[in-house]
């Protein structure tokens, strides 16, 4: 875990430099004084910080070796560089992507905090090529715009609230290999699927409709593991559909996406164990984590929707 906070201009380059790439930092003519604070961690293949100025400055990035995504927490930012194409504006609900081979140049509002990422450019482009079933024949280039709030990426929006309370409150769970390792895929999938790229047109052609059975089996591996670390990605890959006819197989079969249906299996599974424990030989926790639930506070969130009640309660009254 990176926590440092800098008010001198060669240290803030320094420490953004460390945890992601080199930069050059511009303070304009204003006299606002500088105040960076900055909080990251480093997994495997992903790095995830969460970062401010305290006034309005505008950064310039050295060339990209990986993937970057940066989402304004507050305030606004103004992106280019980083993509052949005209400057973005960004704000809470939106976000930039770059990719590698290119520098950036990042305008930071006063008031803006942003969560950036830097994802492995080698881990994307290996997924991918699973998901297509082949190596990659031109470079891979995502759309530098990315709206949070659209269909296909509200799930990712979520995942990086699991982020910023991480980077913010200090690593609870993302700094065990096994949990780093399941975020990292979901990053992954989550972007190749939920952001347009060179490459979407081909994974969303037309497929046949996943068999029946095809979902049924996939159904029957989230019942029987379901503390697995399931993505989309990994559950298409076992039952050898793609990714789009595992989605509308689900869709056909239980009337939801995949990931939904995970959730639900585990929120069941859960509320199953709860009920037969004993508050005093068994915790919430030790139940969530049985059952593949990471995240306490959103696990605690989904089960009051689901069930009326915070899953306490269900510990607590006698069965």
């Amino acid at each position: 875990m990176t926590t440092a906070r800098a008010q001198d201009r060669d240290h803030a380059e320094s420490v953004v430099g460390e945890l992601f790439l080199p930069n050059r930092l511009d303070l304009g003519h204003g006299r606002e004084p500088l105040d960076m604070h900055i909080s990251g961690i480093r997994l495997d293949g992903l790095t995830v910080g969460r970062l401010s100025y305290g006034r309005s400055v505008t950064v310039t990035t050295a060339e990209a070796d990986d993937f970057h995504v940066n989402a304004p927490l507050s305030g606004r930012a103004r992106s280019s560089g980083g993509w052949p194409g005209p400057a973005i504006e960004t704000a809470p609900g939106t976000a930039a992507v770059f990719g590698p081979g290119r520098p950036a140049q990042i305008a930071w509002a006063a008031s803006c905090t942003q969560l950036c990422l830097m994802i492995s450019r080698s881990d994307v482009e290996t997924e991918l090529e699973t998901l297509l079933g082949h190596s990659l024949r031109a470079r891979l280039d995502f759309d530098p715009a990315m709206d949070l709030a659209s269909p296909t990426s509200r799930a990712w929006r979520g995942l990086l609230g699991v982020l910023a309370g991480e980077v913010a409150g200090g690593p609870g769970l993302i700094d065990r290999p096994s949990v780093g390792r399941h975020v990292r895929g979901l990053v992954i999938d989550g972007l190749l699927i939920g952001q347009h790229h060179t490459y979407t047109d081909e994974m969303d052609a037309a497929t046949s409709p996943a068999p029946t059975s095809a979902v049924a089996r996939a159904i029957d591996l989230v019942h029987d593991r379901s503390d697995e670390p399931w993505s989309t990605v990994r559950l298409a890959n076992e039952v050898h559909l793609s990714v789009r006819a595992l989605q509308e197989g689900f869709h056909r079969e239980v009337g939801m996406p995949p990931m939904s249906y995970v959730r639900d299996v585990r929120l069941h599974r859960a509320r199953d164990l709860l009920g037969v424990a004993t508050p005093d030989r068994t915790t919430v926790a030790q139940v969530a984590t049985q059952v593949g639930i990471n995240h306490l506070g959103r696990f605690a969130a989904a089960y009051r929707d689901a069930f009326g009640e915070l899953p306490s309660d269900t510990l607590n009254t006698p069965g």
